[in-house]
């Protein structure tokens, strides 16, 4: 699940809290960094029962209001609240994910649950009833798709934009803050894999989409803080027309993280490091730090060819025959 564009945002977010703290314990970071990944996939798991949360309040809201009107005597008693889908109160994938087996160990092992908090299921039944994902399904046939279709919206829509929710997964772990709309695109990929088949012991998504991929980040860790040095000599080196003192903090990470993967990954093509790394910048850094680090990443890698200090091994895709 955790691919390797989560992995170079999560390197760079330990190393900015490293250097921070002044530690000069290596092994400090790399403890930090396995914490976030698995909290990473922790938030993915109790993400995901958040479908049968909210489906499950939805048919007890339905059952509730069907027993207001037999006790009025009046099949068409208005009680002032709306009756929930189908699609929403008897959601097959939700009730898929119910039964799974991954999913129900995983949160019984972690002690993860929505049970404390039922203001935030309340809030999304509420967000659900109104999207723009329920008007859809509700002008849809009734069928396994149209549920799939709608939790996959409800994701998409409700849950991303809920603010107390967002709130509250804040002050459950400092881990959380920048993983939801990651998350949750792993967790629509999820729901899309569904099928009425699928049986409970469907495998859910890994916690990373390649076994190396725990490696990759902490060798990527550790030869930034091991090499960070002469990381740094090499970007000043490098660096025209910028006041080398007013680089920014982020800045400097971001440009020491893409160094330390051109020489440790080479079957990690150049254009694909310099590009991730460009592309993190205009999230986590200032507005002009985009151009700033492609100039330097640009002119750093050409020196280094030049030189016959950056070796890359060619990927070759065998051919069909």
């Amino acid at each position: 699940m955790i691919n390797r564009i989560l992995l170079r945002i999560k390197v760079i977010q330990i190393l900015f809290s490293y250097y921070k703290s002044n530690s000069k314990d290596v092994n400090d970071a790399k403890n930090e960094l396995t914490i976030s990944l698995d909290k990473t996939y922790e938030l993915y798991m109790l993400l995901l029962r958040l479908a049968v949360e909210v489906s499950d309040y939805a048919k007890t809201r339905k059952e509730s209001i069907a027993k207001r009107c037999q006790m009025a005597g009046d099949a068409n008693f208005d009680s002032g609240e709306k009756i929930p889908a189908d699609f929403l109160a008897e959601n097959k994938v939700a009730q898929q994910l119910a039964e799974n087996e991954t999913l129900n160990k995983f949160l019984e092992e972690h002690k993860l649950s929505w049970n404390k908090h039922p203001e935030i299921i309340n809030s999304l039944y509420a967000e659900a009833l109104s999207s723009q994902a329920y008007e859809t399904a509700e002008a849809s046939e009734h069928d396994y798709d149209c549920d799939r279709r709608f939790l996959r919206g409800f994701y998409k829509s409700v849950v991303t934009s809920n603010k107390m929710l967002t709130e509250e997964l804040e002050g459950m772990s400092i881990y959380w803050n920048d993983d939801t709309e990651t998350v949750i695109s792993f967790i629509m990929k999820t729901i899309a894999r569904y099928e009425e088949t699928t049986p409970n012991d469907y495998e859910l998504m890994p916690k990373f989409s390649d076994p190396t991929d725990e490696t990759f980040a902490l060798t990527l860790l550790t030869k930034v803080i091991y090499n960070q040095t002469e990381y740094d000599e090499l970007i000043m080196t490098h660096i025209k027309n910028w006041d080398k003192d007013r680089i920014a903090f982020m800045d400097k990470i971001i440009l020491q993280t893409a160094i330390a993967e051109l020489f440790a990954f080479p079957h990690i093509p150049i254009v694909v490091t310099l590009n991730e790394y460009v592309e993190l910048s205009k999230y986590y850094s200032t507005p002009r730090s985009s151009t700033f680090i492609n100039g330097v990443l640009d002119a750093i890698v050409k020196d280094l060819k030049e030189q016959n200090k950056l070796t890359k091994v060619a990927v070759i895709t065998p051919k069909t025959r």
